[in-house]
Order: C-alpha cells, then structure tokens, then sequence
C-alpha cells in the first residue's frame, strides 16, 4: 500500500499448508511515521472520511479544528497509526500498528496455526483469492494486513480468537465472527455477517454486507457502511459517519446514490436502508 521500513524481526511464528510462508522475514508492509485519521470532515473520490498525515513527534499535534490530535501518546514517535474520531472531532480509539519485535511473514493457501506477535501480510497482486478456506487468528497480538479490499481476499470465514488482533485491507467472503478483546478491523469489505462478542472493537473504513450483531461493550463504529442496521447489544457503543446501504442494481458494488440513511447505535436490528433519490 505504501513504503516500509526495515527492521529486525523474530523468528518464524506462523504454520502455513498450501504454498507456505515466504523462506526469509519480509519488510514492514506500511509506513512507519504515518497515521490515518478516521472520521473527520474529509472529502474523498470514494466517499469515506479519512486523510492520511505524518505521526507527531514528542509532544507535537495533528490539528483537527480546535482538536490536537496525538497518536504518538500511544503508538510512540514514527509510530503508524488510525485514529478513530468521534462526532464532536474529539478521539475515540487510536490503533497502533507493530514497527518491531514481530515476525512478518507473506502467506497464501490454508492457514492452520497463527502464533503470537506476528504480521501476516496478504499479498498486493489482483490475482482472484489469496487465502483459501477459513481463518483463525488464534495468536495475541496477530496483524493481518492486506493491501486493499479489491486486491488482498480471504476465500471463507474469519474467526478472531485471541487479544489485540488488527485487520486491516482485506476482503472476507466469509462471515467474521470476533471472540476475543481489543481488535480492530480498518478498510475492509466483509461479505457475509459480522458477529461481535468481544469487548473495545473498532470497525472504521469497511462494507458489510450482512448481519451486523454487537454482544460486546465499547464497540466504536467509524465511517462505515452496512447493509443492515446493526444489532446492538452491548453497552457504550460509539457510531460516527456510518450509512446504511442497498445495492439496488444488484452489481455487488455500492455506489453514491445507494447510500441510504445514517446509522444510529439504538437502531437495534432495525432496517432503514433507503436509497438516495
């Protein structure tokens, strides 16, 4: 998706059938010093609100309005990050993305076993689907980072099982069922249902396209689109720049003027998807 930046890694956490892992660690697949901000008054050619800027150094700010915004707080200086706003330009979440101690490892084929403390990365050719079958991430600390929904494409389900896991440009096919606490999904498309026991999961940048259930508490909802409103569940969910969606022209691809309504968190299973006339 962008540059990288060369670090010394781990060994080998990861078990792969099919065409395996790559032999030798490969790079960081995102920048570090570099941190997206989720959720503010943006204007994007695809019409989610994000913008990209450099991580602050030491006690330096991203300006957002009257908002100082300061990821390295969290991430560390040159950290790469997402930052989730909320509706009043004020922080939600921050994501912090791994820039040492992790084994990083290309991968295609089945996976069977996901350690601890490793970046997997999906590969950035568009080449049909990268990863066959089902996905259990049951390893703490696990990021599975694609290039892009259109490009970086899991074949079945995702299942999250452990703490601390992020998701980041990739295409499920499957439905996606999170566990565990403390992960994040960024910039994704999941085609089937998504199903949230777990606690402090953020949802920014992606489609659902089926049922979208919250049992857990502290779940934070940023510039995303869904098929349904959400079944809300849990306690203290954050919604910011969501939009209901109906693919009326059955293309699989949702367009400007099949946006419908704003989603609100107290929706509950409620469906208001209505198409812009």
């Amino acid at each position: 998706m962008r540059g990288i930046k060369a670090w010394t890694f781990a060994s080998c956490l990861l078990y792969i059938a099919g065409c395996g892992a790559s032999a030798t660690p490969t790079r960081l697949p995102y920048d570090a010093d570099s941190t997206t901000i989720i959720g503010g008054n943006f204007d994007n050619p695809d019409g989610m609100a994000w913008e990209d800027v450099t991580t602050p150094d030491g006690d330096g700010c991203v300006n957002l309005d009257s908002v100082c915004v300061q990821p390295q707080k969290e991430c560390g200086d040159d950290a790469r990050a997402d930052v989730l706003l909320k509706e009043d330009g004020t922080v939600a979440d921050v994501i912090c993305y791994p820039t040492n101690g992790v084994s990083v490892e290309t991968f295609e084929g089945d996976v069977h076993k996901v350690g601890n403390d490793v970046v997997l990365v999906v590969d950035d050719q568009d080449d049909g689907v990268d990863v066959m079958g089902n996905v259990t991430i049951d390893g703490n600390n696990v990021t599975l980072y694609g290039h892009g929904p259109d490009v970086s494409v899991i074949g079945g389900d995702l299942h999250i099982d452990k703490n601390n896991s992020l998701v980041r440009g990739v295409r499920v096919q499957g439905d996606v069922v999170i566990d565990k606490n403390n992960p994040s999904m960024v910039d994704c498309v999941i085609e089937g249902d998504l199903t949230i026991h777990g606690n402090n999961v953020s949802i920014a940048l992606c489609e659902v396209w089926g049922k979208l259930t919250i049992e857990g508490n502290n779940a934070v909802l940023t510039s995303n689109r869904f098929a349904h409103a959400p079944e809300v569940k849990g306690n203290n969910t954050t919604c910011t720049d969501n939009k209901l969606f109906s693919d009326a022209n059955a293309d699989h691809v949702v367009a400007d003027d099949e946006l419908g309504d704003a989603v609100s968190c107290a929706d509950k299973a409620e469906d208001k998807a209505s198409t812009k006339k």
